[in-house]
């Protein structure tokens, strides 16, 4: 019975960490579409770019700045660094330079000006989402099923 109360501890643990990780994907995507939705179009300027190593590559982390209910803002933009290809093979920490100066439209949030995001949906909330619905279902299906067969193999 113990054995039986373990396993099926252990299966409400694994789904409720998928669910969790599904729940922060979830989050991610309705943070950036309400932004799109709910906040003003600005064209802005990319000031600075900070690379970011991703698999012996770089990524570029852009900031921008632009003006908005007569102040100047900065920000560094939800999903930006997917707003920047350099169509490069192979990128140095440097090829990001090439965008200081160049114009980014993003969205900004009226209530809070220094949080922008670029128009465009976020791959990572979507691929967390996903992956977090998918692995828990599976987990709970086989899970499921594993426990049922142990139940039938004891009797």
């Amino acid at each position: 019975m113990i054995a039986f109360l373990l396993q099926v501890l252990g299966l409400l643990l694994a789904v409720g960490f998928c669910g969790v990780i599904a729940f922060v994907g979830f989050t991610m995507t309705r943070r950036t579409e309400d932004l799109v939705k709910n906040g003003v179009r600005v064209p802005s300027t990319i000031v600075a770019v900070r690379p970011i190593s991703v698999d012996n590559s770089y990524a570029f982390e852009p900031t921008v700045r632009y003006e908005l209910n007569g102040r100047v803002w900065d920000s560094v933009p939800f999903e930006g660094r997917h707003a920047l290809t350099t169509g490069k093979a192979f990128n140095s920490h440097r090829s990001g330079e090439q965008f200081v100066g160049t114009q980014l439209s993003v969205v900004v949030d009226q209530r809070d000006p220094r949080i922008s995001a670029v128009p465009m949906r976020s791959r990572l909330g979507t691929t967390l989402y996903i992956v977090g619905l998918v692995f828990g279902g599976l987990i709970l299906l086989f899970g499921t099923l594993g426990i049922l067969i142990a139940g039938f193999a004891q009797l």
